[in-house]
C-alpha cells in the first residue's frame, strides 16, 4: 500500500540481509508522510500488523475502498492528501537504487523464529 500511495518502491539502508529481516520482523516499516490521509494511513498500518490474523483480508481492503468511494468526506481527504503527496514525490523521497531489499521474500523460519515477532509455527496437514 505504501508503494501504491507514494508511487515509489520502499527502500531501507541496511548492510546485512539478516539485520534487515530481523528489523522487519521487529516492526520496521516505511515512514508515513505527515499529510497522508488518515483513513489510508490507518488501513496501511492494519496491513502491517505483526499478527497476520489482525490484518485485513483482500476482500476487506476492497470493501473499504468501495466504502470510501461513497463517502464525500473521505474522498475530499484523499484528494487533498494526493495533491500534497505529489509534491512529496518530487522532492523528499530519495530512493536507494542499489538497495537489494525491495520485493524480497523473507524466510520467517530463519529470521523471525526467535525474535518475539509473535509468529505462530505453521503446520500443514498431509491430507
Amino acid at each position: 500500500m505504501w508503494e501504491i500511495l507514494y508511487g515509489k518502491p520502499v527502500s531501507f539502508e541496511q548492510k546485512s540481509e539478516m539485520q534487515f529481516q530481523l528489523q522487519v520482523c521487529n516492526g520496521l516499516r516505511p515512514h508515513i508522510y505527515e499529510n497522508t490521509a488518515i483513513c489510508y494511513a490507518n488501513l496501511m498500518k492494519k496491513c502491517w500488523n505483526m499478527d497476520p490474523k489482525k490484518r485485513p483480508t483482500s476482500k476487506e481492503i476492497y470493501e473499504t475502498f468501495v466504502e470510501w468511494q461513497n463517502n464525500e468526506t473521505i474522498l475530499l481527504e484523499l484528494s487533498e492528501s494526493n495533491k500534497i503527496i505529489q509534491n512529496i514525490k518530487n522532492k523528499d523521497m530519495q530512493i536507494d537504487i542499489e538497495s537489494d531489499y525491495r520485493s524480497r521474500f523473507i524466510s520467517f523460519n530463519s529470521s523471525c523464529k526467535y525474535q518475539g515477532s509473535k509468529l505462530q509455527e505453521l503446520k500443514i496437514p498431509e491430507n
